[in-house]
């Protein structure tokens, strides 16, 4: 079990470049994944997002990667012709609004920084995508160890949660046929009160009387619940998208607390059905947070 929230983080260099890659992800329904590039290497988005796809399944994720000339580098000196040509070429014209007759120098153009920063397209495939896939799966790798780190305390405190309503169901179980009998038994009086015990049949009101007690019948409820509770269980070990499947199951789990509720009388039964709904809703929390 993995949760959806965790960070990972990746580097990769060589002799020119440093690569960085993070990965931020909180809770979502779906993936949903935001890669953020420098703008020379957007041709790159595709394969990282495919990459990504391959490991992770939910979550609202930030991939963020930055690259930068390695600050170790004793390698070539990059310069970027559009850039010179670019600067040169807006120094010419500076030069002929204004009618300045010096010539454009080499010192003018040095002091434009960015003719020395390498153009990234240029070097991508060569020198980027290897370093940019090595620290992505670096972060990625990481983040997969932090969400499995997070998803097994989750499904510790599931499995507790999970327990005290088993437990609480068993109780509820052994009740039932108090709660029959105690529905027989209030509709009983509340008819001899009204018409009185020698204007009727009492055998006949006996067979009504037991018709309408079998609707407060929980039995199938709990039946229902308990195979609920098991198949909870079993979707704990599975592999996969298993929170939307625990989402589902505990809207069934909460469907029959409340029918068991409206069918009861007995405060013994309401009581422990409230801590159902109360332990089912926290469960319903944490499974938000599993993928």
């Amino acid at each position: 079990m993995r949760s959806m929230t965790g960070y990972g983080k990746g580097i990769r260099h060589n002799e020119n470049f440093e690569v960085t890659v993070e990965i931020k992800s909180v809770n979502n329904r779906f993936l949903d994944l935001n890669i953020r590039l420098p703008r020379e290497l957007n041709h790159e988005e595709m394969a990282i997002r495919e990459f990504v796809k391959q490991r992770i399944l939910r979550g609202k994720m930030n991939v963020f990667v930055n690259v930068r000339q390695n600050p170790q580098s004793e390698g070539t000196l990059f310069i970027n012709w559009d850039e010179v040509k670019k600067n040169f070429n807006q120094l010419k014209s500076i030069q002929t609004t204004l009618g300045i007759h010096d010539e454009v120098r080499l010192e003018h153009l040095l002091n434009f920084p960015e003719i020395f920063n390498p153009n990234l397209e240029e070097v991508a495939e060569e020198q980027l995508h290897p370093l940019i896939f090595d620290a992505l799966d670096e972060a990625l790798n990481e983040f997969v160890q932090m969400s499995e780190r997070e998803g097994q305390n989750i499904l510790q405190d599931l499995v507790r949660r999970l327990e005290r309503i088993e437990n609480l169901t068993e109780e509820i179980r052994t009740l039932a046929p108090q709660n029959l009998q105690s529905e027989f038994e209030r509709l009983y009086r509340n008819v001899m009160n009204l018409i009185g015990e020698n204007k009727l049949d009492r055998d006949r009101l006996e067979q009504e009387i037991a018709v309408i007690s079998d609707r407060v019948d929980i039995t199938e409820e709990v039946v229902r619940l308990k195979s609920h509770i098991d198949l909870f269980r079993k979707t704990l070990d599975a592999t996969g998208e298993v929170g939307k499947r625990l989402n589902f199951i505990l809207q069934e789990i909460h469907r029959e607390a409340n029918t068991i509720n409206s069918k009861t009388t007995l405060l013994d039964i309401s009581h422990r059905v409230i801590k159902i709904k109360e332990e089912a809703e926290k469960l319903r929390e944490q499974v938000q947070n599993v993928e």
